[in-house]
């Protein structure tokens, strides 16, 4: 199937789907082309990004972003489709926002979403703007109960904690010094806690001060795990938690 899509009152939606035949016929209809100047054939990866795009409208991943983020609505991608631009391009494997363009124009994506302005860097950075720590909770929970309208409520919950360096020098309060996992020492880092579930689904994640020992924050970390079963209406009586 080609798919044409286009943008409705600011969402994406398909406008028309052809079908193109077997993958005999496609084959065969490339061989015919082959040697003829006039014709280029080029092959995109197409079930991955389907797959997640499904997920995605499944989810209503695009609306439920959009609902907690304050952006004025101006021409071009919204903070919701620029999420899942950087979601599924990193499913492809390691990708900065500087290498999204590059991306972009070789996936099925290219086909499917157009606009007029190009992925650099900073316009990601313009859009993570409105999604702080506060945000990503809200954004968070609605995910969550999603996730359990469709029957995928955990049973088994592995949560660990893990920091990463960064390059902030001054300003901010979660950067700071502390023993990290990459051995950069010498260079602020940010700490966070994660619980995902048996089907490796995240279920609530907390960012802290780098400077904060694993030890002294897990009774914290497991006060809003419980908060957070809580208000979702999940019993926690029979879940098993997992830690290192």
């Amino acid at each position: 199937m080609l798919p044409k899509m286009a943008r409705v009152d600011g969402k994406p939606r398909q406008m028309w789907q052809k079908y193109l035949g077997t993958a005999e016929k496609i084959v065969e209809l490339k061989k015919r082309a082959t040697g003829l100047p006039h014709i280029k054939l080029t092959s995109f990866q197409y079930g991955k990004t389907a797959a997640l795009l499904a997920i995605s409208e499944e989810l209503n991943f695009i609306d439920i972003v959009n609902r907690h983020t304050n952006k004025k609505k101006i021409e071009g991608l919204t903070v919701g489709e620029y999420l899942l631009l950087n979601i599924i391009g990193r499913c492809d494997g390691a990708l900065s926002e500087n290498a999204m363009q590059k991306w972009f124009d070789k996936s099925t994506l290219s086909l499917l979403w157009k606009f007029s302005h190009r992925l650099t860097c900073q316009n990601f950075l313009n859009h993570y703007k409105y999604v702080d720590h506060e945000t990503s909770k809200k954004i968070e929970d609605d995910l969550c109960k999603a996730l359990i309208e469709k029957g995928l409520t955990p049973r088994i919950l592995f949560l660990d904690e893990t920091n990463w360096f960064n390059y902030i020098t001054k300003g901010e309060e979660l950067p700071q010094n502390g023993k990290n996992k990459q051995y950069r020492n010498h260079m602020k880092q940010v700490c966070t806690g994660l619980a995902v579930s048996e089907d490796n689904v995240p279920f609530m994640h907390e960012v802290y001060e780098g400077d904060r020992h694993d030890s002294k924050i897990f009774p914290e970390l497991l006060d809003a795990l419980t908060e957070r079963l809580t208000n979702l209406k999940i019993t926690t009586d029979d879940m098993i938690l997992v830690f290192p």
